[in-house]
């Protein structure tokens, strides 16, 4: 018989670098596709549909991966598993260079950083000055187009309103301003040349940054409510280990992990259901055209992770219950309920997330707020983690006694632990709707997308031209 003589350092060196590569590569890939996906659409409704089918398009690609190339890993045919999905992404290269040149893809904005920056330099060189109350009075170029390449103005909002001084014209800049009127220079994207983007900011710049530090709770929320979902893949597997997997009479044993497929498959259909026909009658109901909000639609989605964990916790304390007093096993099909609202919460939350994102910066950085979708789900597996941590820290005496999630579940209560998640997400919800009543959104009227022939300066160009 081989013996298995483990791994070496430069193995696991190439391992872990294969998996930083594959890392690196899908957070390049899936917020530019969203956004480049979301461009090709005018209207808000049609944007939230393309968002809805994406996410149903990713979820049907998982299903492959999670039964048949699982299948053949199981059966430790690990390098056919890693050549199939290699040969699947090959595959996609052609598919998209051919479809590539029929899409409309908007130039670049330049480093929102720098003019994050900007705004906050100008502000803060400025705090002497008092903030200008009239929107009419501060600071902006003439026409549709602000200065930032490609994006539309952005009408000021009453908020945060102490960055509004970026935009306030002091009496040093309106002599820089006259000055450069009487010599009848040009100004270069439309900005005055004399006076500084580091001292003078225009409005859509401040609001720009408003919309960054507006979207930095909700992107808290969010990445709390993933945390929920990284128990998906985590305790609930744990927890079916313990159950019985058996199919009714048959021989054939469910595999603990496999039952992830169910997140998948209602996630998959309740985006669809959601939009066409959860939304209608909504509009019908309240008479109000525009529908659910993304707000509202992940709030919709963080009272369902609550439903979830109270689901599991319900289920968990019944399977302990069984195991305390000798009782035969609780069947794995009890762990369906809590998948299945579970895969309905991600759909409200992942797309409801994609869709503010995308809606609530300007249009030259639209890639980086999908990105925080993808930030939002990475931070929520560090809290899950975290949260872990602690609670098995304390409920252990640091290791004294069991806690709730020892090793043997069966010695311990994860139930406390899911009625734990639970409140904290009841907790987040209630700070969630007090701050989404108080949060005004972008005016999307004045973010219309014009269209115009490939290759203008200021607005879309053709996927092949430079």
């Amino acid at each position: 018989m081989q013996q298995h003589h483990g791994s070496t350092a430069a193995n696991k060196a190439f391992l872990m670098a294969a998996l930083y590569i594959t890392a690196l590569g899908s957070g390049s890939y899936e917020p530019a596709i969203a956004s480049l996906g979301g461009d090709q659409f005018n209207s808000a409704t049609e944007k939230a549909r393309y968002f809805n089918w994406m996410f149903v398009a990713c979820n049907v690609g998982q299903l492959p991966a999670l039964t048949g190339i699982t299948y053949l890993e199981n059966r430790g045919a690990w390098a056919l598993g890693f050549w199939i999905s290699s040969a699947a992404v090959l595959v996609s290269v052609p598919i998209f260079l051919v479809g590539a040149p029929c899409c409309r893809q908007y130039r670049p904005g330049g480093n929102p950083l720098v003019r994050i920056m900007q705004v906050l330099v100008a502000a803060c060189r400025k705090v002497r000055f008092p903030a200008e109350t009239d929107p009419k009075l501060l600071y902006e170029v003439p026409g549709a187009y602000s200065i930032i390449p490609g994006c539309l103005k952005i009408q000021h909002r009453p908020k945060l309103r102490w960055l509004d001084k970026a935009a306030t014209v002091t009496e040093d800049d309106r002599i820089m301003i006259t000055k450069d009127t009487k010599d009848g220079e040009e100004s270069h994207n439309n900005r005055t040349p004399n006076v500084s983007p580091w001292r003078l900011c225009t409005v859509t710049q401040v609001e720009e940054v408003k919309g960054w530090v507006g979207i930095l709770p909700i992107l808290i929320f969010g990445a709390i409510a993933q945390s929920i979902f990284a128990q998906f893949a985590t305790l609930f597997v744990e927890q079916g280990a313990l159950m019985d997997g058996s199919l009714g009479k048959t021989r054939f044993k469910i595999p603990p992990g496999s039952l992830q497929i169910i997140t998948i498959i209602f996630s998959s259909f309740g985006a669809p259901i959601f939009d066409y026909l959860v939304v209608p009658a909504y509009r019908r109901w309240t008479k109000n055209t525009k529908g659910i909000t993304s707000l509202q639609r992940m709030g919709i989605g963080i009272v369902s992770t609550i439903l979830t964990m109270i689901v599991a916790a319900v289920v968990e304390s019944r399977r302990l219950h069984l195991v305390h007093h000798g009782h035969i096993n609780l069947s794995i099909m009890w762990l369906i309920p809590q998948y299945a609202i579970g895969g309905l919460s991600m759909a409200l939350l992942m797309v409801g997330q994609m869709q503010f994102f995308y809606t609530e910066i300007s249009e030259s950085v639209r890639s980086l707020g999908i990105c925080l979708t993808l930030v939002c789900r990475g931070l929520g597996n560090f809290i899950s983690t975290l949260l872990v941590l602690i609670i098995t820290s304390i409920t252990s005496h640091r290791g004294k006694r069991l806690g709730w999630i020892p090793h043997s579940l069966d010695q311990g209560h994860l139930d406390y632990f899911y009625w734990f998640l639970a409140s904290l997400m009841s907790i987040a919800f209630v700070l969630y709707i007090f701050y989404s009543r108080q949060y005004s959104y972008i005016d999307q009227s004045s973010l219309t997308q014009l269209t115009t022939p490939a290759g203008d300066n200021h607005e879309l160009k053709s996927f092949d031209h430079p």
